[in-house]
């Protein structure tokens, strides 16, 4: 048999209700409970569902507006207006016999019989009082559902309660407004042990001879504030509380079925939906939510949320963000499927506007939707329309399953700290490997390299031959976990990079060969978490310290000019090379490497040129290795930068052009050069 069973608590009891749910659910296995409540967090009852519906058991959350109960005053400190929450059941629970418990009880005994009590037109059955034999305790009553919706029960209840002569809380109000109206229980289903005490120290004799004729309680209430989860108590059956309160769920469920470990996870969806507003009002948000509890809905604002939004965390499939940090947009922003943009009021436009960078669909209704759109992405829909757009989701769901598949590659990346360790301690060469030779491969011109078929030709060589000669050869750490870099760089893999260079990604996945970071000489700017950035800087260093270096870079690089990054550094020699196309140049750069690279580390910063010249002079017994880009990273290191900032006298990555850029008068740099090398 089915059974509906309800509580009402806030987070404060938590413990105690799930202390009396699981006395319910070791003696029945078949029950829905529903937790009216206002402010118990959903994680609570998702974690617990994993166990309960392994038995064909279940817990509800049900959500209450506080500001429907603010006007509810208990009458005992002890008492909360949360307590009232239990006059709302017909209106939150569907079923038209619902059994509502305190949550300072234990239940002890199957309950297949009380479930069997017919109600006729009682609106509740319950326990007499121990204490006020004139009245039917509350904590535990037989709810006539179906009565209390014909005959608006509820309002009556709120409307007295409100009067300033209520003694004893709900229980006086229930008794008064209820009267005539209340079948009897047995006393075994609601023993309320918690008045021992009271009964043996005046000599209640009519209290005592409600516990002697009582001999198996079903329903054992810890009634008064002799708790049995207070440091001491004194009256009877505390050690049954605690029986129930340490008992694992893992054992109820293996009373019933074998527990299964592999259904205790987090939940997964096919996808993600998003909104952001500003106001409380959406069309038809929770029609939606309940329609598809495949996709999960983030919903954010830059402000708190009132309890329109806030009592829709009751369902798995939402997550709100209120007064939401820049870090947690970008991730919600780079996770999202789908946009709805159903909010009434002023639009978020810079949302908007990354969401048609990442060509994410965008769904409206018509009396919902921005104005002047001309987005090709955009669908709007007829206002009640919700199965149409339900599908049009799924749709683009199942769509952006497919294109998350043709993104996922099977390439192993070692990350910054671990490919810097195999350049310091095995002298290893490197060579980097970034978008722009990407391109290059792919037959596109980048901004200070026009394509040229045989530059090419040997990048795709060096990456699919992979590590070879004591070369390790690096690629972006990007093929697992993006949510280490700034909203930006998610946006450019997920958008741009990843679709444009599937296929040569594959053959790449296909050699099985593993490969360093390229984002050795990038440890900063791009990183959400750039605490370690320092340390990464320091490593760098130790590449050069006390070295004899020779720089190789592009006219306008000026690599650690007017900063300490090669301080450490025990001399400076520099070849300086054409800023655009220096692949036209190679053979002259390479002869006038070998002409100055004796006892000297080499360091390059010349773009995909680089790559090939570290690839020609292996044969050197020079360690070469690719830094591009590392000044300017050191530089935004440096004054802490946030985001990339044009650098005034000297070539600045993301900046490519090159225009602008303030001469330098600086004779140490000057002496430093021994060849240079014109376009």
């Amino acid at each position: 048999m089915d059974k509906t069973i309800a509580l009402s608590a806030d987070y404060a009891y938590i413990d105690k209700v799930e202390t009396t749910i699981k006395s319910v659910l070791f003696h029945n296995p078949h029950v829905n409970i529903h937790v009216i409540n206002s402010d118990i967090p959903h994680e609570w009852f998702v974690n617990l569902n994993q166990y309960l519906n392994q038995f064909g058991a279940s817990v509800t959350d049900d959500k209450i507006d506080p500001d429907m109960l603010v006007d509810l005053h208990p009458s005992y400190d002890r008492f909360k207006s949360i307590a009232y929450g239990r006059f709302f059941i017909p209106d939150l629970i569907p079923e038209d016999k619902v059994l509502y418990l305190d949550s300072d009880l234990v239940v002890d005994s199957n309950l297949d019989d009380l479930f069997k009590v017919n109600l006729d037109d009682k609106a509740i059955y319950a326990v007499k009082d121990y204490h006020e034999t004139e009245q039917f305790n509350s904590g535990v009553m037989l709810i006539n559902n179906k009565k209390w919706r014909e005959e608006h029960l509820r309002k009556k209840l709120v409307e007295r309660v409100k009067e300033s002569n209520v003694l004893n809380g709900d229980q006086t109000v229930i008794n008064v407004v209820l009267k005539g109206q209340i079948g009897e229980l047995d006393l075994a289903y609601n023993y309320q042990i918690g008045f021992e005490r009271i009964a043996y120290w005046n000599d209640l004799r009519n209290v005592l001879a409600c516990f002697e004729s009582v001999i198996n309680p079903k329903i054992i209430h810890y009634v008064t504030e002799d708790k049995p989860f207070n440091i001491v108590s004194t009256s009877s059956l505390r050690e049954k509380w605690w029986d129930y309160h340490n008992l694992q769920w893992t054992n109820i469920v293996n009373k019933y079925t074998k527990f299964e470990q592999s259904k205790i996870k987090k939940p997964e969806f096919d996808g993600e939906a998003f909104l952001f507003t500003h106001v409380a009002e959406t069309q038809d948000i929770e029609k939606l939510i309940r329609q598809a509890p495949n996709i999960k809905f983030n919903i954010a604002a830059y402000t708190p949320m009132a309890w329109l939004l806030e009592h829709l965390t009751k369902y798995d499939n939402v997550q709100l963000y209120p007064a939401i940090v820049p870090s947690q947009l970008n991730r919600i922003i780079n996770n999202a499927d789908i946009y709805l943009d159903i909010n009434y009021g002023p639009k978020e436009e810079p949302v908007l506007k990354r969401m048609m960078l990442k060509n994410t669909p965008i769904l409206a209704f018509e009396a919902t939707k921005s104005n002047d759109s001309d987005y090709q992405n955009y669908y709007t829909f007829d206002n009640g329309a919700i199965n149409q757009m339900i599908d049009k989701m799924q749709e683009f769901i199942i769509k952006s399953a497919d294109n998350k598949k043709e993104n996922y590659f099977d390439i192993q990346v070692e990350d910054i700290d671990q490919s810097l360790e195999l350049i310091l301690k095995d002298n290893k060469s490197a060579v980097r490997f970034g978008d722009g030779e990407f391109d290059l491969i792919r037959g596109d011109s980048i901004p200070y390299q026009d394509y040229q078929k045989e530059l090419a030709k040997r990048l795709k060589q060096i990456i699919l031959k992979g590590n070879h000669n004591n070369v390790l050869v690096c690629l972006p750490d990007v093929f697992n976990n993006l949510n280490r870099y700034e909203h930006y760089a998610q946006d450019f893999y997920n958008s741009t990079f990843f679709p444009r260079n599937a296929s040569f990604l594959r053959e790449i996945e296909s050699t099985n060969n593993w490969y360093g970071s390229t984002f050795i000489s990038r440890p900063y700017i791009d990183l959400v978490d750039k605490t370690k950035s320092a340390q990464y800087f320091d490593k760098l260093k130790k590449l050069w310290n006390q070295k004899d270096i020779l720089i190789v870079e592009g006219a306008y690089t000026r690599s650690g000019i007017d900063n300490d990054l090669f301080d450490n550094a025990n001399s400076i020699e520099r070849i300086i090379c054409p800023s655009k196309n220096s692949f036209e140049k190679i053979d002259k750069i390479e002869a006038e490497i070998k002409k100055y690279a004796e006892n000297r580390l080499v360091l390059l910063m010349l773009g995909p040129t680089a790559k090939v010249i570290v690839d020609d002079l292996q044969d050197l017994p020079n360690q070469l290795i690719d830094l591009g880009h590392i000044d300017s990273e050191y530089e935004w290191f440096k004054m802490g930068a946030k985001y990339k900032v044009k650098l005034k006298n000297k070539h600045t990555t993301e900046f490519n052009f090159d225009t602008d850029i303030e001469a330098i008068d600086d004779v140490d740099y000057s002496n430093e050069i021994v060849a240079r090398i014109r376009g």
